[in-house]
């Protein structure tokens, strides 16, 4: 093992996470969907009309040929494939030179995107988040593509999109988003977990057999692993907090199942992360929290104690004011008082509650301003 290749990954081992600026070449801007390489072991980046790619984690980019993606990549083989301006491109993925492109008929917006390689042929299944619904799009040949709607209507906003084993795991945008699975071969969908306490929901991929999921409400990348004490129940680890990301969007789980990227489009970062092995992890039950706007003021209850976080922003996203606490399990009101003369001109409210050895939970609330300021 060469030197470089060593410190390429001894650096994550020492740290649980960073974002790196650029310091020479190209700087990421409008990011989407980090994808990892494994024919080359570098990190790919969405770049609004171009693809970058880095080696060195982020200390530096370059650009991907010709490659160009505005949302979800999906790397398959020794193919780059895309999402741009709602067609579907191919590339080379060590070169960037093109190699297909489709046009999927009745689309809204194209968003996410999950691949797999199966003795059938390759696949991939498309998110198109306007229009509700799912797309297959056949692969094998990237220049002779064809799709096909797999679910017409999730009856959601699907976003993120996974494949492992013939199904299509899928995170979804709104409050208390549940994550979605569906037979690729089939269609029928079911729900894997019915409220992941995650607001906005946006990129997901596979870390063996625990998700690792990306939300914006809160700003967190989480991990859910299936309970060993409970089957069918999962169980979250926090990976990355509001301090680490900012507005996570599609994310990527490298080939060893050791580390993660996820572009950052609130900055224009990639934020890479180590991913923890499974003796390392915690379970830790999701508790069940609410929070809701009454008459006098915010209502909050937890069936576990913990701490609230409370902020408010204008419609512009600027940050008015927070309040934070202690709770014991119960129902507790907050008055506006309370919470401080903030709340007179808030309009979107990010809610987190996270419970003593409970997990967190996190949810956004609109309120338009009905008192006049003093």
């Amino acid at each position: 093992m060469t030197i470089t290749t060593i410190m390429k990954h001894l650096l994550p081992l020492l740290l649980t996470g960073f974002c790196i600026s650029n310091l020479w070449g190209q700087t990421p801007t409008n990011v989407e969907s980090a994808e990892h390489d494994p024919i080359n072991d570098r990190w790919l980046v969405s770049n609004g009309s171009s693809v970058l790619y880095t080696d060195d984690l982020g200390n530096s980019w370059n650009t991907l040929g010709n490659a160009a993606a505005s949302h979800g990549m999906e790397v398959i083989g020794t193919t780059l494939f895309t999402i741009h301006n709602n067609d579907i491109k191919a590339y080379d993925v060590t070169t960037g030179s093109p190699l297909g492109t489709h046009s999927p008929d009745n689309v809204a917006f194209l968003n996410g995107m999950g691949s797999e390689s199966n003795a059938d042929g390759d696949v991939l299944v498309v998110s198109d988040f306007s229009g509700n619904k799912l797309l297959k799009i056949e692969v094998t040949d990237p220049a002779n593509m064809s799709s096909s709607v797999l679910v017409a209507n999730t009856g959601t906003t699907p976003n993120g999109v996974a494949l492992k084993d013939g199904v299509a795991t899928v995170v979804n945008w709104g409050n208390n988003a549940d994550i979605l699975q569906v037979d690729v071969a089939t269609g029928e969908v079911t729900t894997l977990i019915d409220g992941t306490g995650l607001g906005n929901c946006d990129g997901v991929d596979w870390a063996g057999e625990s998700l690792v999921v990306s939300s914006w409400a809160p700003n967190r990348v989480t991990l859910f692993s299936p309970s060993s004490q409970t089957p069918g129940t999962w169980t979250q680890e926090t990976l990355a907090t509001a301090f680490q990301v900012n507005n996570p969007a599609d994310l990527s789980v490298n080939a060893s199942g050791d580390m993660y990227a996820v572009a950052c489009s609130g900055n224009h970062t990639v934020f890479f992360g180590v991913l923890p092995k499974p003796s390392q992890l915690v379970e830790a039950k999701l508790p069940a929290v609410e929070a809701a706007f009454c008459g006098t003021g915010l209502k909050l209850e937890a069936d576990v104690a913990g701490t609230w976080h409370v902020q408010g922003t204008d419609a512009t996203g600027k940050l008015l004011g927070q309040w934070q606490g202690m709770q014991t399990p119960g129902e507790a009101m907050l008055s506006w008082e309370e919470l401080g003369l903030w709340t007179e001109r808030a309009v979107l409210w990010q809610v987190t509650f996270e419970g003593n050895g409970a997990g967190q939970w996190g949810t956004v609330l609109k309120r338009m301003p009905l008192r006049q300021k003093r």
